[in-house]
């Protein structure tokens, strides 16, 4: 079961998504307390420098697709 922390910030990609998709088309993200902790091309490599980052393990990580990627 996700921690709370992780649902409110899925549920911030989810609300600012648009904006997100204008600035990281095609890359995955990591966010963490409404903020974008990490971006990149691995989702792996997303999430472990954030991890390192934030200090917290349960991290939400996203593609943020312009629709190119998946159809």
């Amino acid at each position: 079961m996700p921690s709370k922390q992780y649902t409110r910030d899925a549920h911030w990609i989810a609300k600012n998504y648009g904006r997100l998709s204008r600035k990281y088309a095609n890359k995955w993200i990591a966010v963490h307390k409404n903020r974008v902790v990490a971006i990149g091309d691995d989702s792996g490599v997303v999430k472990a420098q954030a991890q390192q980052k934030s200090g917290y393990l349960d991290i939400p990580v996203q593609l943020i697709d312009d629709a190119t990627v998946i159809y």
